[in-house]
């Protein structure tokens, strides 16, 4: 298979995990700290990775990804409030567009990366983009600001880590090298996941409706601890790591900035897959598009493949 059609693959089933996210949050996992937390929890197995090819590195790499890790569950967190608020088609395209505006700026500004027009016109496209597939024409102030700073702090803190991912594995290119580079940066960062989600504990309320998930046996809680829930969420998490799979090695054969090209399709997937499920499950997703809806929301997502396009060219 091409580059190509394994990043499509990659992000439909990314698309997937997504739809499955708003399922679980408005049915199955209410509150978006204990959905952080068991994603978290789950991170903690990469560790099992540690006897086929997993190193200490030293104390700085071990910070560093801690760090980025952590700040990665927290941006988790709130897009998680985000999708929790409004509609997923909304939601998912916007924190994509600003974790695109913020790691091209983190690259400018630490990578000293040459601010070109082309990255100019992108960022300024990826903006209206963003602006136009998450706001409905004529505005709406309630519309407006339903979960819009959820989503711009999640894209932001995902951006930033996303970011620090990259610092990591060049990190680990330049000081170890051979065949487990990949190994070791995905097990280290997935372990800071694992202390990020321990650091939402710090918060009273976090850490009270995270241990009720455990102890409770009211309904909303004994729901979340539930086979059905455990299995749904299980499924959306080899979704999203096959996915993460795919998109790394569309990556190695086609190179970061063509597949990163390609990668607002998901939101057509996003668009398309919430959609559908609206005409089975309406009280989940709120998707209600008229036929300018449609035609704002497919132009919004061409601006954005071509402002993902030349802010990466």
């Amino acid at each position: 298979m091409t580059w190509l059609t394994i990043s499509l693959i990659g992000y439909f089933l990314l698309a997937f995990s997504y739809i499955l996210d708003k399922a679980l949050l408005k049915r199955r996992i209410p509150r978006p700290a204990v959905y952080a937390f068991y994603v978290a929890l789950l991170s903690f197995l990469s560790m099992f990775l540690f006897p086929f090819g997993g190193q200490w590195i030293d104390w700085y790499f071990f910070c560093i990804s801690i760090f980025s890790g952590g700040i990665f569950i927290w941006g988790l967190l709130f897009y998680y409030y985000a999708v929790k608020k409004n509609e997923i088609s909304r939601v998912a395209p916007l924190v994509g567009s600003v974790v695109q505006i913020t790691t091209f700026l983190l690259a400018i500004i630490f990578l000293n990366k040459q601010l070109a027009t082309s990255g100019v016109f992108g960022i300024i496209l990826l903006i209206i983009g963003g602006f136009l597939i998450s706001f409905d024409l004529p505005l709406k102030y309630k519309k407006l600001i339903k979960g819009v700073k959820f989503s711009f702090l999640s894209g932001i803190m995902l951006g930033l880590s996303f970011s620090f991912f990259d610092y990591i594995y060049n990190y680990l290119g330049n000081n170890i090298g051979g065949d487990y580079i990949f190994i070791n940066g995905f097990m280290w960062t997935r372990f800071g996941l694992f202390i990020g989600g321990l650091s939402l504990l710090l918060i009273k309320k976090y850490r009270k409706n995270i241990l009720n998930s455990f102890l409770k046996k009211d309904e909303t809680n004994k729901k979340q601890r539930s086979a059905k829930t455990i299995f749904y969420f299980s499924l959306n998490k080899i979704f999203g790591g096959i996915s993460s799979v795919l998109i790394n090695y569309a990556i190695l054969l086609g190179g970061a900035s063509m597949v990163q090209a390609v990668s607002s399709v998901q939101f057509v997937f996003v668009l398309l897959l919430a959609s559908l499920m609206m005409k089975k499950y309406p009280t989940i997703f709120d998707e209600k598009l008229y036929f300018w809806d449609w035609v704002q929301k497919i132009g919004a997502i061409f601006l954005i493949i071509i402002g993902v396009f030349l802010i990466n060219k």
